[in-house]
């Protein structure tokens, strides 16, 4: 073995026998290492706890994995350094996350969202992701874990892989241990450089174990304000290209909305940018906005384990996992939205051509947008979202000391999430642009006609010396806004509000559960040769119910007097529809009953907002907090919401997979070099019954269609699925690793299930039995697809210069059979109106398989102890580094406006982390960096085809420092997102701006104690 520095102390790592990872291929070998027979006068016995002993773990699991495996471990009990353990994985070459709030949420491996979850080795049910496979760990505390794995090279005995990659999360189990009773507890408090709150967070761990049964109890609570800003576009609501033909500029739906005049007429249409022609063409979005959302997360998790050695040959593991988070996302701003939402009520101050064409126009970004003002609203929303799942384990192990083990193990998990949204608008103007004097049309049991608000700006909808003037200069990074002086006037004053819009929408129930249960068996022929094999067979069923809640609103003849139901209870909605009308000889009455700011039934709701955007004053809005039960909030002013089911997003898919692998494990030695090894392969057969739900006939009011019944579809295919893992030692501290495999899998459940819209049209063909016959539609969901598939090869170098201290390179390279892109397939199974399938064919827009995606790059990584290094001089022994870097290019086989190649979403061509620690007998403190370059992040925005959003590279700084005051007794600082960086958005061209996603610095201070 090569002589380390520190060789002549035996390590003690008391923690690292807490190593272990349940399933037959995650089973490392624990990398204790007994003390030596010497002499007391020549040994020092010297226990490696904390960020030291954390890396040597984490360097001894990837030694000693089976495939190319890298890993975090916890520095002791509840210290992993992170909010979630997705923050903690970002530490991993390869990973990347995404962050809602500033906190770790969503997860990619090299590039790709297709990753599997495992608990222990097998698979887990995640809230957060319950219809998705990309994983999102945003309601799962990290101090209830050990450490967490990512295998980035699948092995046969691993029957449920990812694309790219599979993550093991590592819960401590009793025989992790030492024996005798375990306690640890911390406590601490967060505090926000924007929420300006204290928040608490507690954890703890008691275990009890001898050298037969052990019992274990782990959770963590937490309760914590969150600030997340946005300043620009209006997100989600989208935009639209219009040009200077004439077509466009003198049309409502175009770039200038009827009796409007812009720009200067010239040949070919009117020049609205002032560079002499009529061919350019402009990205107008919807709207601009600013707010702050305070994100409220109340946390809680709970690992549960017990341990019990039967007998010699036989143990028995029972794990219970429990999440739950109650989260409220209370937002609080404004909005600049055009009155004509397919227009562009602007023109250009500022704009550059791009060179890029469409439909014969120069697409220009635009940097300045001078409005015609014609609609300004504060408003508030509240997102509740409630999360919570299970999960149970029962393992039975047999070993007696033979040539034969073996396990059976069961796996339960059930999970839901549900969503309610309530929302709110004010507007200050004096409500003219939508209806007539302003003046509101509503019966007489409710007070007949009044005005919208008439201390409200004017706004004269055509141009002239009455127009608002407005403007946004997005020509920096930030917006800067000018407002009219009538506007900034009424700002300051609760009077002039008006109640305009109030809604429920886009809510949902998502409830899932899993039924695993496998068994596997392995026989050692000899200390080379080793075969294994085992069966497994899962259940898993998903329901998403997705809805809006819409009121009956004013009985009338054509609702048998029950009312209309209405989901935009607005001013600007009359309600005139033929299906459903309300009103009497002067006219449809209006939806929202409107109100001033100030009425008695909002007191004390409504509060003074500053929005924290260059341009704007503070200004009125209702508390979002005030909706906190969206359901009741509603109900006090529209009474009577009912739940309308969206059908075409609604939907019901359950999967049963029946798997069996054979692998052998070989080592021994090949062109004169050591090796170790596995070779196998997998069969999955998967089974889907899918329920989908049509769409029927369209109802007014912003309601969903109806209900038109539903369609089931069985369908069923198998995989098989070799796998390779090789690793040579070509010294003794040099290792060289080969992977080969192919992977499969399953889509998210939504691109299966997603509901149907057909679209009819009546056939006359014969007479007196007229038909509406079906003659296309489009479909969210594609229960045709087939799930991701590709062959993966993988090579690593890997270079242990120690204990705790490792240098590695690696390249992969990623074939991906077929993923999924937007098209259109043939349907002949589709009913007619009437209910009956006359195998007619007709096209539906939908999502469709695609093939040909290739993901490849380069991964680089230094785990060094400076005490593992000779060549470091003593004064720098306490000192250490972990960094790493990604290089993933990729093709999605498309281009976006500017003629790039579009990369898979989600993914990012570099990544870099870089932590430096000094540990030396008390003191501890970690300083990390993490880079993350351009981001793709949404194809065809607006439906304007190859207009992609960008995220621009985010790079972050996170710091820790903690201090013994004794053996069991630790306080300690934590800081988070140091810079206060925040997320900048474009479209395709960096002068094109989006918006800004602006989180706040976090700092938390807390004590732990270990017994």
């Amino acid at each position: 073995m090569t002589r380390f520095k520190h060789a002549r102390r035996s390590l003690l790592m008391a923690a690292v026998s807490g190593v272990a990872i349940a399933g037959p291929s995650l089973a490392h070998a624990q990398a204790a290492a007994p003390a030596q027979a010497q002499s007391d006068s020549t040994v020092e016995e010297v226990v490696v706890t904390g960020i030291r002993a954390s890396q040597q773990r984490a360097v001894s699991i990837k030694r000693d994995a089976a495939s190319v495996v890298d890993a975090i471990s916890a520095e002791d009990i509840g210290k992993l350094p992170d909010n979630t353990i997705s923050d903690s994985l970002q530490r991993i070459p390869g990973v990347q996350i995404l962050r809602s709030a500033g906190e770790g949420s969503t997860i990619n491996i090299r590039g790709l969202p297709q990753v599997s979850t495992l608990l222990n080795g097998e698979t887990y049910l995640g809230a957060q992701s319950i219809t998705t496979v990309q994983p999102n760990f945003n309601d799962i505390p990290s101090q209830l874990f050990s450490g967490a794995d990512v295998i980035k090279s699948t092995t046969a005995d691993q029957l449920n892989a990812g694309i790219t990659g599979t993550v093991n999360l590592r819960t401590r189990r009793p025989f992790d241990l030492k024996e005798g009773l375990t306690f640890a507890a911390a406590a601490e408090g967060s505090y926000g450089d924007k929420t300006k709150k204290y928040d608490p967070n507690v954890n703890g761990l008691v275990s009890f174990r001898n050298d037969r049964f052990g019992a274990l109890l782990s959770a963590a609570y937490s309760d914590v304000r969150l600030s997340n800003s946005h300043n620009g576009i209006q997100e989600g609501y989208g935009a639209t290209l219009h040009n200077e033909g004439m077509a466009d500029v003198t049309s409502s739906g175009g770039f200038s909305p009827t009796g409007r005049t812009r720009g200067t007429a010239v040949a070919g249409g009117r020049d609205v940018n002032g560079d002499g022609d009529a061919t350019d063409a402009f990205i107008v979005p919807q709207g601009f906005t600013g707010w702050n959302k305070i994100n409220e997360r109340k946390r809680l998790g709970v690992n549960a384990s017990a341990q019990w050695k039967l007998n010699d040959a036989l143990e028995l593991s029972g794990d219970a996992f429990f999440t739950k988070q109650d989260e409220h996302d209370r937002t609080a701003g404004f909005q600049m939205q055009d009155v004509n939402w397919q227009a562009a009520e602007f023109t250009p101050g500022k704009s550059r051509d791009t060179g890029a064409v469409v439909g014969g126009y120069h697409v220009n970004t635009t940097q300045v947008y001078n409005y015609d003002l014609g609609n300004f609203d504060s408003y508030a929303q509240n997102d509740r979202y409630q999360s919570q799942s299970q999960n149970y384990n029962l393992e039975l192990k047999y070993d007696n000391g033979g040539k034969f083990t073996g396990s059976v193990r069961g796996i339960y998990g059930k999970a839901h999430q549900y969503y309610d949204q309530s929302y709110l608008q004010f507007s200050l103007s004096n409500g003219a642009q939508w209806q007539p004097g302003g003046i509101g049309h509503y019966p007489a049991s409710l007070g007949g006609d009044r005005p919208f608000n008439t201390g409200g700006y004017t706004v004269n909808t055509l141009a002239g010396a009455a127009s608002l003037p407005a403007k946004v200069d997005f020509t920096g990074s930030k917006p800067v806004f000018t407002l009219p002086g009538q506007l900034l006037t009424e700002l300051s004053d609760i009077n002039d509000y008006a109640l305009k819009t109030m809604s429920s929408e886009g809510n949902y129930r998502r409830e899932g559960d899993l039924k695993v249960i496998r068994a596997d068996g392995k026989y050692e022929f000899s200390d080379s040769f080793k075969i294994s094999g085992g069966v497994r067979y899962s259940e898993r069923s998903i329901d998403d119910f997705e809805f809006d809640r819409a009121a009956p609103l004013y009985g009338s003849a054509a609702s048998n007097g029950t009312g209309c139901l209405v989901k935009w209870k607005a001013f600007d909605v009359p309600l005139n529809d033929a299906s459903c009308s309300a009103g009497n000889a002067a006219g449809a009455y209006t939806a929202g009953l409107t109100r001033k700011a100030n009425d008695p039934t909002l007191k004390g709701q409504v509060k003074l907002f500053n929005p924290g955007v260059a341009g704007v004053p503070s200004m009125y809005v209702l508390d979002p907090a005030a909706m906190d039960n969206a359901l009741a909030f509603q109900n006090n002013y529209y009474p009577g919401n009912v739940e309308v089911m969206n059908p075409g997003a609604s939907f019901n898919v359950g999967v049963k997979q029946t798997s069996g692998y054979v692998q052998g494990d070989l080592k021994g030695e090949l062109f004169g070099l050591s090796f170790n090894g596995n070779a196998g392969v997998k069969v999955i057969q998967t089974k889907l019954d899918i329920t989908q739900y049509v769409t029927g006939s369209p109802r007014p009011y912003g309601v969903a269609n109806l209900l038109g019944g539903s369609i089931q579809t069985k369908r069923d295919f198998t995989d098989v699925l070799p796998a390779i893992n090789v690793a040579f030692d070509l010294a003794e501290n040099l290792k060289f690793r080969v992977a080969a495999s192919k992977t499969m899998t399953l889509l998210d459940l939504n691109q299966w299930g997603g509901g149907l819209n057909p679209t009819y049209a009546i056939d006359t063909s014969n007479p007196g039995s007229p038909v509406f016959r079906v003659t296309g539609g489009s479909q969210n969901g594609n229960p045709q697809l087939d799930p991701w598939r590709s062959k993966n090869f993988e090579g690593s170098l890997e270079y242990y210069l120690g204990r705790g201290s490792l240098l590695s390179v690696g390249a992969f390279y990623i074939k991906v059979d077929s993923f999924i892109q937007n098209g259109a397939i043939t349907r002949t199974d589709l009913p007619d109106n009437d209910g009956v399938v006359r195998n007619r064919s007709v096209s539906i827009s939908t999502q469709v398989q695609g093939e040909g995606g290739t993901l490849k790059g380069l991964e680089g990584g230094a785990k060094l102890a400076f005490s593992d290094l000779e060549f470091m001089p003593s004064m720098l022994s306490n000192f250490g580094v972990d960094t790493n870097f990604t290089y993933s290019p990729s093709k999605s086989g498309k281009t976006d406006l500017a003629g790039a190649s579009i990369p898979f979403q989600d993914n990012s061509k570099y990544q870099a982390n870089i932590a430096a620690y000094y540990q030396d007998s008390k003191l501890q403190a970690r300083i990390a960096w993490n880079y993350r370059s351009k981001r793709a992040v949404s194809q065809d925005f607006g439906g304007i085809s190859g207009l992609e959003m960008y995220q621009a590279p985010t790079e972050y700084l996170d710091a820790s420092v903690s201090y013994d005051v004794r053996p069991n007794l630790t306080v300690y600082v934590q800081g988070t997102n140091l810079t206060s960086e925040y997320e900048k958005y474009y479209l395709t061209w960096k002068d094109e701006h989006a918006y800004n996603n602006v989180f706040e610095a976090r700092y938390v201070a807390g004590v732990r104690f270990k017994y």
